[in-house]
């Protein structure tokens, strides 16, 4: 994934601009990971990663970083379905037995 760029001569505008393209980006799966995340911590309480409002340095680790990662690849291909994840989450063993 490329990083974007911009100097301080850069509008103010643009830079946001430019942030907001990067975040979103099909191969940035950040704005994913912190979604499916806040999904997960809405379905059992608590999320994978345990800082939800800080994916940063300073943030915690997730406690299950390849379910995080597919959950973020699942969301993204179903067109960036909330209701599709639910879905799957809901469906799985584990919540199931959660239940």
């Amino acid at each position: 994934m490329k990083p974007y760029f911009t100097t301080s001569a850069t509008p103010e505008r643009a830079r946001r601009a430019a942030f907001a393209d990067w975040a979103t980006r099909a191969d940035n799966p950040l704005a994913a990971r912190v979604w499916v995340n806040r999904l997960w911590q809405f379905q059992f309480g608590r999320g994978l990663v345990d800082t939800p409002n800080d994916f940063g340095f300073n943030g915690g680790r997730p406690s299950h970083p390849e379910l995080l990662d597919w959950l973020a690849r699942y969301f993204i291909e179903s067109g960036w379905s909330t209701k599709a994840v639910h879905r799957l989450i809901m469906r799985s063993s584990v919540y199931q037995t959660a239940s």
